[in-house]
């Protein structure tokens, strides 16, 4: 049948319920066998010596008390046992009148054989004959009879499994009514996960167009809500990814259509001023275009990288920056560098986070107008970077997302240097911001001084 195939949830359901219910049946049962029983016997064996005890001081022996009309006791019987030397006699007692006296079938001489052991005190007995047990008590009596006299009183303990079998039918009805429950509950359950399945196969296919509703308040809800989350942030993601994939064809193709041409006119002998001139220029742009391809590959490994690169070291910050700052004076003389270096440490890779701070200032080369300020100093567990440029302001609803790698600034140009130093910052827990002054921007950099706990 489908519906009990080996995976399926109401399979597993029912097993659970069928499993349950197998585990009470048998834990019942063997309280039933062995506390249920000893208690019962031990009742019994207690309501056969009370009878006993009664008859005995009742002084007539063949008086009808009425104790066989008692449920425990309706098998029960009496009988004396005298001995006189060699002679063994034995007689019913408590019979109703016109009863003929009870058959022996060996067993009242097998309990005769026990009063023995009756004068050392002991009276109570559970004994085994004839694959029955017997239950008997045995006190020593005065009688007219010549030697000595006992009562026995006795009777078999049969065991009741009325109980066991109603606990085994019971179970089997419970059985049967979670077969059926569990195909409710599993119908219940497996409706929104059927759902949530299909939902799950239109995000593989990129199907965004509905989010999933599902009215379950409990966790299944919450899964249900995760997952719309998740349809927002795959669909938000292929869309950054289209914009991407646009924004950087369109900057690549730039360049490579400007390198086409200058190319071409120098083959057709048609160009502007000299060869050398045409020859520049497909030189610039050709550093262009390999630095933007250096950038995306960079970017695309980042991640990777930053996971698998143990040559973490600590590093003074002072000394990585005074460095730099030599060589990007060499690029731009016009420019004022004003410097306030302090000591500083950071703990990690030192070409990463050097990648990290050669970025912004390249940044800031790119706008400054006529001053660039690098100041490092420590403040509190943070070694604190700030590097400001005197160009102009970024705008107040962009400052935000010149870290994106989809941004692109007021003049159209693409670029992932400040994406790829934001990146690796984050890495190594620290900060990045950029603040629009009076006049110029300044892009803060916090490194925690603390070896940072790695992500592996």
């Amino acid at each position: 049948m489908k519906m009990l195939k080996k995976n399926s949830l109401m399979m597993r359901i029912w097993m659970t319920f069928t499993i349950m219910i197998l585990v009470i049946v048998c834990c019942i049962s063997l309280i039933y066998i062995f506390a249920f029983r000893a208690l019962e016997e031990s009742s019994k064996m207690q309501d056969l010596k009370t009878f006993h005890e009664t008859l005995q001081k009742s002084g007539n022996l063949n008086h009808a008390l009425g104790f066989n009309n008692l449920r425990s006791l309706r098998q029960s019987q009496n009988f004396t046992v005298n001995i006189n030397g060699a002679e063994t006699k034995i007689e019913d007692v408590n019979k109703p009148q016109g009863m003929p006296p009870s058959p022996d079938n060996g067993d009242r001489k097998w309990m005769a054989q026990f009063v023995n052991r009756a004068r050392s005190s002991e009276m109570e007995f559970t004994e085994y004959h004839n694959n029955m047990k017997l239950l008997f008590v045995i006190s020593e009596i005065k009688t007219k009879d010549a030697g000595k006299s006992y009562l026995i009183t006795y009777m078999p303990d049969l065991v009741d499994n009325s109980i066991l079998y109603y606990v085994v039918i019971i179970g089997i009805i419970f059985i049967i009514i979670g077969f059926f429950t569990a195909k409710l509950v599993a119908g219940y359950i497996s409706k929104p996960l059927k759902e949530l399945e299909d939902y799950t196969k239109r995000i593989a296919n990129k199907d965004w167009k509905e989010p999933i509703k599902v009215k379950n308040n409990d966790e299944i809800g919450s899964l249900a809500n995760s997952m719309n989350i998740m349809q927002k942030e795959l669909m938000h993601a292929e869309e950054n990814e289209k914009m991407f994939l646009q924004s950087i064809s369109h900057d690549l193709k730039t360049p490579v259509m400007v390198i086409m041409s200058h190319a071409q006119a120098i083959i057709d002998g048609i160009y502007i001023d000299s060869v050398e001139k045409t020859a520049q220029i497909i030189k610039t742009e050709s550093e262009s275009l390999d630095k933007k391809i250096k950038q995306m590959l960079y970017l695309n490994t980042l991640d990777y990288v930053l996971e698998n690169n143990i040559e973490n070291e600590n590093i003074k910050l002072q000394e990585v920056i005074n460095n730099m700052v030599d060589r990007f004076e060499m690029i731009n003389s016009d420019i004022n560098w004003e410097l306030s270096i302090n000591s500083g440490d950071v703990f990690g890779n030192k070409e990463k986070i050097m990648v990290s701070i050669e970025n912004v200032l390249d940044n800031a080369l790119r706008y400054a107008k006529e001053k660039i300020c690098v100041t490092l100093k420590r403040k509190d567990e943070f070694t604190v970077l700030e590097i400001y440029n005197d160009g102009d302001n970024i705008d107040n609803k962009n400052i935000n997302r010149i870290f994106d790698n989809l941004y692109k600034d007021k003049t159209g140009n693409f670029g992932l240097g400040l994406a790829i130093s934001k990146k690796i910052i984050d890495y190594y827990h620290g900060e990045i911001k950029a603040i629009n002054r009076k006049k110029g921007v300044s892009f803060i950099i916090k490194y925690p001084i603390k070896p940072y706990e790695s992500n592996q």
